[in-house]
């Protein structure tokens, strides 16, 4: 039997009352105050027993979309007017059963202020909903098109040049899987095709894309790491291509181009270490204020330790260089939602005179921050200063971990308006375990708590100084 909501830990009038005219019967109402002295708020309680996405966005008239698990780990979704102060939440009939940190969850508006929320899946069967913003009570668990909605990993909202809606998941599993994109478009779902194929000359494989990001003339760039298996120690190259359409891609110099599903040999090579060589399937991309295309990856560097690598396309082809080392070396293998990998990050800050922010972490201990020239590859320390920047950095909420978990830590992530690739509008903040490659925690007199975590706040801080 599913248990009662539990109240959540904010200042709240409740006065529980349907949402607004067009009442929300069937979704709770509440009206909540941020903090005391801030414009940062607390609006839901969030399951933390491992670090999963939370699904996030806001409306164009600055209304937050949040989808997370509550702390009977159900599917739910919010949403919170900063002008009334109302926040409205609605529980779907999905609930995370596991300790998967895959089962991420996201979030995105279309341009007819419908939500759309999918996640909770790892190689299993779509979930997803759809409902108007402003009556969550409709939020209605759906199929999309009905086809290879099976076995469904890695969810994405996109939008196409034109401003429609994509969705972008993997169909298969580790080691064996394609990437399919379907297109929501004059109110249905339609399947566009297979972007990254399951299979090469060699065998069975596995892309992991980075996020794609648009230039200014609207063409779509990515950065692919290959897979062999489900273990991560058979990462083997990374790769890039772009499009416009996704279904003709630009692939090499002279004008090359290729049509989809994309394989590791029909892509540009940017690096190809080969297996064992402790690449990580997490590289990411941004586009340069010159419109170059610019890759951060991970794998082994300098004396076989954990290294971030950042590669551009030189007119001929890609040019790569170390900016971090680990102090020492973190075995790259296994299977499972692994902590603590090494990673890397653009930051959306922007940096005058051209240069790029860069977050570089080749392992735990050894963070760098760093001001990334993007011609010459070289880097400097990062030290912020007013002049330097366009935006006033904003100090993070305090959020107080409670004692007795195992390995927890705070957690944030970017708020986009319509989810997917609108401007920040702020930073979600929360604490949860950290992934233990897909397992239950267990108590122990150490941590009596982890294996039953209280809830995190799930706390909003909008943007300012922009």
């Amino acid at each position: 039997m599913m248990r009662q909501l539990r109240p959540l830990s904010v200042a709240v009038a409740f006065a529980i009352a349907a949402c607004g005219s067009g009442a929300q019967s069937a979704s709770n109402c509440a009206v909540i105050s941020p903090q005391s002295g801030s414009n940062t708020v607390t609006v839901g309680e969030t399951w933390a027993g491992v670090s999963t996405g939370a699904g996030s966005a806001t409306t164009r008239d600055g209304r937050l979309v949040v989808a997370y698990y509550d702390p009977d780990r159900y599917l739910t979704v919010a949403t919170y007017d900063p002008r009334s102060g109302k926040r409205c939440s609605q529980r779907l009939e999905s609930r995370f059963a596991g300790w998967d940190a895959h089962n991420a969850l996201v979030v995105a508006i279309d341009r007819n202020d419908q939500i759309h929320v999918s996640g909770n899946m790892h190689d299993s069967a779509l979930v997803y909903a759809r409902g108007p913003v402003n009556d969550l009570g409709k939020l209605r668990l759906l199929p999309m098109t009905g086809r290879n909605e099976k076995a469904v990993t890695y969810p994405r909202f996109m939008q196409d040049s034109r401003g429609n809606l994509l969705f972008l998941y993997r169909d298969g599993s580790s080691g064996n899987g394609i990437w399919r994109l379907n297109r929501w478009q004059d109110g249905q779902w339609q399947h566009i095709g297979a972007l990254f194929a399951n299979r090469d000359e060699k065998g069975p494989v596995s892309a992991y894309p980075s996020d794609f990001v648009q230039d200014s003339n609207g063409r779509f760039h990515v950065a692919v790491v290959w897979r062999r298996t489900s273990d991560v120690a058979t990462n083997f190259a990374v790769t890039y291509a772009s499009t416009t359409d996704f279904r003709s891609w630009w692939v090499g110099s002279g004008g090359k181009s290729a049509t989809g599903p994309l394989a590791p040999g029909t892509m540009q090579r940017v690096d190809a270490p080969g297996e064992g060589k402790g690449l990580v399937n997490n590289a990411k991309i941004a586009i340069a204020p010159s419109g170059q295309p610019l890759i951060l990856y991970t794998k082994y560097g300098e004396g076989g330790r954990n290294a971030v690598f950042v590669a551009r396309y030189d007119g001929r082809g890609w040019v790569s260089k170390s900016i971090a080392t680990a102090s020492k070396r973190n075995e790259i293998k296994g299977g499972g939602s692994i902590p603590d990998m090494p990673t890397a990050a653009f930051l959306d800050e922007e940096v005058r005179g051209g240069a790029m922010r860069v977050w570089a972490l080749p392992s735990r201990q050894d963070r760098k921050d760093l001001i990334l020239d993007p011609v010459s590859l070289k880097t400097a320390p990062w030290r912020y200063a007013a002049k330097d920047t366009v935006y006033t950095p904003a100090r993070p909420p305090a959020i107080a971990i409670p004692t007795g978990l195992d390995d927890a830590t705070r957690v944030s992530t970017t708020v986009r308006q319509n989810g997917v690739s609108g401007p920040a509008q702020g930073q979600l903040y929360w604490y949860a375990q950290k992934s233990n490659r897909d397992r239950a925690r267990t108590c122990t007199p150490k941590a009596p708590r982890a294996c039953n975590p209280p809830p995190s706040p799930l706390i909003w801080m909008p943007q300012t100084g922009r």
